[in-house]
């Protein structure tokens, strides 16, 4: 009887060293399968991208212009987009567009908050005023634009809001930066680029 304890014995420590073994590698594996997946998790959702704005359009509702002395009056209406990369949720403040003829402000039009939910794109529509008799003194280039007809305007803005994705509350900033040329004669406005 003896013999036979002490033959079962040695048996069951193996077992016991088997499976303390197994799940020691149970353990680590798991350990290592949650660290993947928490540095995916990481990289691929938490990485915090800057929305994309830019205007989708602009048209010249009225146009009023002079060769001398050299100036233009418009109404344009336009549309700003919000466009949201991230998973998250995006909340933007209230902002500003502004409309610069040689770099000098000649219009602006405040725009009031808006969302747009994770990898979706909100639209603003608005309309501003662009007027020359808002260029400060000194020379220009504007007689010279208003006889060809081509006058280069450009719109930015900065947007400003809070990412939330479920534990992340995060501010986001995005800026916009486009070109346009309005074209007196025909009261259009042509060649629209915005720079990402």
């Amino acid at each position: 009887m003896a013999d036979l304890e002490s033959q079962i014995s040695p048996l069951a420590a193996g077992n016991l060293r088997r499976e303390r073994t197994s799940k020691c590698f149970v353990y680590l594996l798991a350990g290592f399968v949650i660290f993947l997946a928490a540095l995916l998790f990481a990289v691929l959702v938490l990485r915090v991208k800057s929305p994309e704005i830019k205007l989708s359009f602009v048209t010249v509702k009225n146009l009023n212009d002079s060769s001398w002395p050299p100036s233009f009056n418009t109404t344009l209406a336009a549309e700003m987009t919000v466009k949201n990369p991230n998973l998250g949720y995006y909340e933007f403040e209230p902002s500003t567009v502004s409309f610069l003829y040689g770099g000098s402000r000649v219009g602006n039009s405040r725009l009031v908050k808006g969302e747009a939910r994770g990898k979706k794109t909100a639209r603003v529509s608005f309309g501003v005023d662009v007027r020359s008799n808002r260029l400060p003194e000194g020379p220009n280039t504007l007689a010279n634009d208003i006889d060809s007809g081509m006058v280069r305007l450009s719109g930015s803005a900065v947007v400003s809001g809070r990412l939330t994705l479920w534990i992340i509350n995060k501010s986001v900033t995005g800026k916009m930066d486009c070109t346009m040329t309005l074209v007196v004669k025909s009261k259009t406005i042509e060649g629209l680029v915005c720079r990402k």
